[in-house]
């Protein structure tokens, strides 16, 4: 490199500001990561919405043997599937398409 060039501040070198170039890779990383949170978003709001259909048709043998599976009773186990279907739809859906 051209020791001449070192002299001079960032700003008036040949390349233009180093200070921009860092915010131009700044926003276009945020926005990639912006998309991809929005995408993680929608995924996870579709997954609760099959979630929650799942539990709403499930029957009662199903309960049961859930139920019977975890040494729990039907309610208990109803309740905890019902919330987990909010908080990790993904476990529920895999959990109650098991056996259907």
């Amino acid at each position: 490199m051209d020791h001449g060039v070192l002299n001079l501040p960032l700003n008036k070198r040949g390349n233009g500001s180093i200070e921009s170039q860092i915010d131009a890779y700044k926003r276009t990383e945020a926005s990639a990561k912006a998309k991809a949170r929005k995408l993680i978003a929608e995924c996870i709001k579709a997954n609760r919405i099959t979630a929650k259909a799942l539990v709403a048709s499930t029957d009662d043998a199903r309960w049961q043997e859930l139920a019977q599976h975890a040494g729990q009773p039907v309610a208990a186990v109803k309740k905890h599937v019902t919330s987990q279907a909010h908080w990790q739809p993904a476990f529920v859906i895999r959990l109650l398409r098991k056996a259907a």
